[in-house]
């Protein structure tokens, strides 16, 4: 796919890069803890590229033109090698958040050496490795604002020629199946009276308004934010022995794996896609629901072909799954339900039960008994999962869904 290069709003950009490179250079606490883990070299390196790049980011003013500076994109990708190992030795939650913020500063100046030298392309993955891999300081925004406006010059016009088709799959009939409830738009305080019996429901009209249910298409997707770089995992589900994760930008994830027939499945599941493409964010509203609590809400995105499948699991949070493009189908238990869980550690909040399987009730009798409640979603529903409900998903056709999950 070939991008259509608008006229970037380089004033914008330039302001965003001069900002950032001055905050980070003025990090005191940060540069400190390059001696604390006894990092002389590495801040040699560090200091240098950052004053050269704010000089050569002078330059690229003064001149108006392309500034070589192939030294600092060498020295970048020193200091990327050298944060991606220690990001990358032990347990992802271990890693001091120093290496990650380093990871994420070098590469915004990364990205700000590629602009002002041509490379736009270049420019952008940088900055969304840095938002994948990285962390920020405090609350700063800097490569998010950069990828968000050079991609938003990379973007280009589209139509929409794929309409999600939704395939029927039929669930066992030895299952004890019960149908989830639909209530249309209710109160807040409705809400919270129908949250006191702890089971699922649908609520219908009440993300009907988003402009997301209208432009997230895959053809809007790969045209407006397909030069974006994004995590995607790779296999039938994440309990089978060939998962697998890949980076690719949204374009090669959409061109290969979704508008045209594959011998893998591709998912980009349980992501953060709002705090990585900020401006898919305009598209949406926050819910009055999540209101109820007081606690952090965290929102994932799930953007897959027909037959992604998210085996028999619960989650550690009340979640309002809202569809936004194409089907799913959800087959969901009681959290008290023994379902057989993975004794694997990481694996303990997945069941053993492949609740499609034609043999379930004779490999396990005792899921006869059990109550199997079921529901399609389409367009603008939205289904509430109690904390802890195992639930099974699968898209009967392209989708994308967004979850609020809080405690």
């Amino acid at each position: 796919m070939l991008f259509c290069h608008k006229k970037y709003d380089s004033h914008r950009l330039i302001e965003v890069f001069e900002k950032g490179t001055c905050f980070y250079s003025q990090e005191n606490a940060f540069h400190q803890r390059f001696v604390e883990f006894f990092c002389s070299k590495e801040k040699f390196i560090f200091d240098c590229v950052l004053a050269s790049t704010i000089k050569c980011l002078q330059k690229y003013q003064d001149d108006r033109k392309e500034v070589e500076n192939q030294t600092n994109i060498n020295q970048c990708e020193i200091l990327i090698d050298f944060a991606w190992e220690k990001i990358n030795i032990g347990h992802w939650k271990d890693v001091d958040v120093f290496w990650r913020k380093l990871y994420r500063i070098i590469s915004f100046i990364k990205c700000v050496n590629l602009y002002i030298s041509g490379g736009v392309i270049d420019a952008i993955k940088s900055c969304d490795m840095g938002l994948i891999m990285g962390a920020p300081i405090r609350e700063e925004l800097f490569t998010h604002e950069a990828a968000d406006v050079i991609s938003l010059g990379l973007s280009k016009e589209y139509t929409n020629i794929h309409v999600p088709t939704k395939r029927y799959v039929i669930p066992p009939r030895s299952l004890n199946i019960k149908e989830v409830p639909s209530i249309n738009s209710p109160s807040l305080q409705y809400f919270m009276e129908l949250l006191e019996p702890g089971t699922p429901f649908v609520m219908k009209n009440i993300i009907s308004h988003w402009p997301a249910i209208k432009k997230w298409s895959p053809e809007f997707l790969r045209s407006k934010h397909g030069c974006r770089t994004v995590p995607v995992e790779i296999g039938s589900s994440y309990v089978s022995e060939h998962w697998s994760q890949k980076l690719m930008t949204l374009d090669e994830y959409i061109s290969d794996y979704i508008l045209s027939k594959s011998d893998s499945i591709a998912y980009l599941a349980q992501y953060e896609l709002f705090k990585h493409i900020t401006r898919l964010k305009e598209d949406i509203s926050p819910l009055d629901y999540c209101a109820v609590s007081n606690s952090e809400v965290v929102t994932n995105c799930w953007f897959g072909p027909e037959g992604t499948v998210s085996p028999l699991h619960h989650d550690h949070y009340q979640n309002l799954f809202c569809q936004v493009y194409g089907y799913k189908r959800f087959i969901m238990y009681d959290r008290a339900d023994d379902m057989h869980p993975h004794q694997h550690h990481l694996l303990k909040n997945t069941s053993q039960v492949d609740v499609e399987s034609p043999t379930v009730t004779e490999e396990f009798p005792d899921m006869k008994e059990k109550v199997a409640w079921v529901v399609e979603l389409g367009p603008g529903d939205v289904l509430y999962v109690p904390l802890h409900w195992w639930h099974h998903v699968r898209s009967l056709s392209v989708s994308f869904s967004v979850s609020f999950w809080w405690k």
